[in-house]
């Protein structure tokens, strides 16, 4: 499949048809708003085979069959909703964090109060709203979750950088639970893959080297840094692999989740086993 989007864009903007979506420049230096039928013929791949792999022998022809159906990727009806889904949760997120009317900026103070405080709670801007959703996506293992996700996010690109006002916009992010299960190394897991989107180190250098940093810490810089960013949707994948008992409690990871979506005003999107259900 080939990439519609690059790694990195410099911001073009071009003016919404949406009344909710006008004037606001990380909604409008996104892809533009084209059909799901367009979308995914575009993501469709191609087996790519010629008269001369029928004359292989039976080895060589069996390790080709595997590399083609490796590559190809075949569009479902099911990926027409998800992708709908993908699509107005990253732009109905940028709605309350619009630049040019001071709501991103007032989500920006919020967050450094609650890195002073280390309080996921704390506010100093109570007119802030959020427009943020979340979504969860359960399934059993192997049945292409991951894969689908992948390629529809690949419509987009990851970070596309806005040289008046300096911004590096982040469009997703995904990252992995470990296998220890922890809310600590969820946060940075996260720090890393701020830093692999933005080719830096800076972020997983100053959170992983400084001494015992406190969940509350962590969750709270992990907040300012997404708003900093203005990241579109968060995807948190394996979500199974969470534990309650390394998380702090299942009252902790639910106040976490919340927090991020209802005062951050960030998209999640939990994708997991069936096992995740008890999360």
């Amino acid at each position: 499949m080939q990439n519609s989007q690059s790694h990195r864009v410099i911001a073009v903007y071009q003016p919404s048809t949406i009344p909710a979506y006008q004037g606001n420049p990380l909604i409008e230096a996104l892809p533009p708003l084209n059909s799901f039928v367009d979308d995914l013929s575009a993501l469709k791949g191609k087996l790519r085979c010629t008269p001369d792999d029928i004359h292989q022998n039976g080895v060589d022809r069996a390790h080709s069959i595997c590399r083609v159906i490796d590559d190809f990727f075949q569009p479902l009806s099911q990926y027409i909703q998800l992708h709908e889904r993908i699509s107005l949760m990253i732009r109905g997120g940028y709605v309350g964090r619009n630049p040019d009317t001071g709501d991103w900026a007032r989500h920006i103070q919020n967050g450094y109060e609650r890195v002073l405080s280390g309080d996921l709670k704390a506010i100093k801007f109570t007119e802030v709203y959020s427009t943020a959703q979340s979504m969860a996506l359960i399934g059993c293992s192997g049945n292409g979750k991951t894969t689908a996700m992948k390629q529809l996010l690949s419509l987009y690109p990851q970070v596309i950088y806005h040289p008046d006002t300096n911004l590096e916009q982040i469009i997703y992010l995904k990252i992995d639970c470990s296998h220890d299960g922890s809310l600590k190394e969820l946060c940075l897991n996260f720090f890393r893959a701020i830093d692999r989107a933005l080719g830096t180190s800076n972020y997983e250098k100053q959170y992983s080297m400084s001494k015992r940093p406190s969940i509350e810490t962590l969750l709270a810089a992990m907040a300012q840094v997404a708003n900093a960013h203005a990241l579109g949707v968060l995807i948190i994948d394996e979500i199974q692999h969470l534990s309650r008992s390394r998380s702090g409690g299942s009252e902790k990871m639910l106040n976490f989740f919340v927090t991020l979506v209802n005062t951050i005003g960030l998209p999640v999107i939990l994708v997991g086993t069936p096992r995740a259900r008890e999360i």
